[in-house]
Order: structure tokens, then sequence, then C-alpha cells
């Protein structure tokens, strides 16, 4: 690929890349944190695209001829098909089908001391990964008889009945990393399609075991559903990080 090629990506790949930035859809693919790396590495490709058209411009003005016996390959250009897909369609977070393929994430033993619950009128909201990390470790089960208010979205399991899984994808740079990690919601009435995005008002369901003495499917966290509420669609924040 010539000059002009080159600067031609460039500037394709930033115009895509401030799309992101301008619509909130880069928390797709990234986490939240990275947006301002994100921002400069735009900028920095707008510089170096403008540069490459401006000297290759200047290079034709010199020598009419110059564009005409570069023999670089032109497979180079291919690359802006990936780029066309990723500035037409509408991007899309990780799901259920992600979530079935990835075994859910299990927060690792944990030896702090919890801080209190800010108890109040409402119900608590928490992230899910606190909320699983408290359930699984506290050993003063906090938890117990309060109502907590969750946000994710629904992966059906054939072996829950009268429930789904509620989900958040754990990222700790981008979606390729991303973890579920899940809560058993019981008592639900009908049923929610896969990826349906919701708000979950739940309490725990206590256990005379502790779920730090459990292993493997047993330490699920299983809440009953105390009320729930579809969202329209998935935030652009729709990953939670473990830091």
């Amino acid at each position: 690929m010539n000059r002009l090629g080159r600067a031609v990506v460039m500037l394709y790949l930033a115009v895509i890349m401030a799309r992101l930035l301008w619509s909130g859809s880069f928390g797709f693919f990234i986490q939240q944190r990275m947006q301002i790396p994100l921002l400069l590495a735009t900028v920095v490709l707008f510089l170096l695209g403008a540069y490459e058209a401006r000297v290759a411009i200047k290079e034709e003005q010199d020598d009419p001829s110059s564009l005409r016996r570069m023999s670089a390959p032109k497979v180079g250009w291919l690359m802006v098909l990936p780029l066309s897909v990723l500035i037409s369609v509408a991007p899309t977070g990780l799901g259920a089908a992600a979530a079935e393929r990835v075994e859910a994430f299990t927060p690792v033993v944990s030896d702090r001391e919890f801080p209190p619950l800010e108890v109040s009128a409402e119900p608590i909201e928490m992230r899910v990964f606190d909320f699983v990390d408290r359930a699984t470790w506290d050993p003063a089960q906090s938890l117990n008889g309060e109502t907590v208010r969750l946000e994710g979205l629904v992966v059906n399991d054939p072996d829950i009945e009268g429930g789904f899984l509620l989900t958040k994808f754990l990222v700790s740079c981008c979606a390729a990393d991303g973890v579920p990690i899940q809560v058993v919601v019981q008592g639900v009435d009908g049923v929610y399609e896969d990826d349906t995005w919701v708000v979950a008002d739940v309490q725990i369901r206590p256990s005379d075991t502790p779920l730090s003495e459990l292993t493997g499917d047993a330490r699920r966290v299983v809440v009953d559903l105390v009320s729930i509420s579809i969202e329209e669609s998935a935030p652009t924040d729709a990953y939670e990080s473990p830091y």
C-alpha cells in the first residue's frame, strides 16, 4: 500500500474511533477508564493520516508519475473491509452466547474486612461483582435480609426452573478478556429472553453452609426476586472491572 493508501486507512480508522467515542459505544469493546488513551490515539491517527496525505499530495504535484511507480501490493486495501463493518454496523456488547462459552467467575478468597452496608429505605445498589464477593466471603453475612438492586443481562439455563442467571461481564482490559459473573435469580414469573437487560431487586437466599466452604456450582449465589424492570437497551458502560 502506498503512502496515500496508508493515509486513507489511518484517517478511516480515526473516524471510526471518533464515532465510537462520540456515541459512547466504545464501552462495548474496552473499559471506560481507557477513554482518554483512546481519545489520544484517535488524535494521533488523525495527525499522522493528515501528514501522510499531505506528503502524498505534494509528491504527486512535484512528480505526477510517482504514485504510479509504486509497486506496493494492492491487497493492503482489504484492510478497509473490516473497518467498513465497524463504521456501518451498530456495536453490541458481550451477551448470553459469550457467557455460555466461558466458565463463570468466582471471587478468590478474601481476608479483608467488608465495610458496613449503607442501608436506607431504598434497595442497596451494588455491582454484581461486589454482591457475589460479599455473599461468598463475608463472615458476618451482612446481605441476609437486605434488598439489593442489581443490573445485568438475562442468561437462561435449562437447569434453572423459574429463574435465570443475572449476568455481568468482568473485564480487565477489553471485551476479549471478559468473564461472566452470575447470580441465580429464582421466583421469576414469566420468561425473559436471553440478553434482555434488567434491573432486579433481590434478596439473598440464606444457606446453612457458608458459600466459601462450597465448591463448583454449589457456590452459586442464589437470590429471590423482589421486583424486576426491563431496560430498553444495554448501557454503554455494560461491564464491570475487578479493580
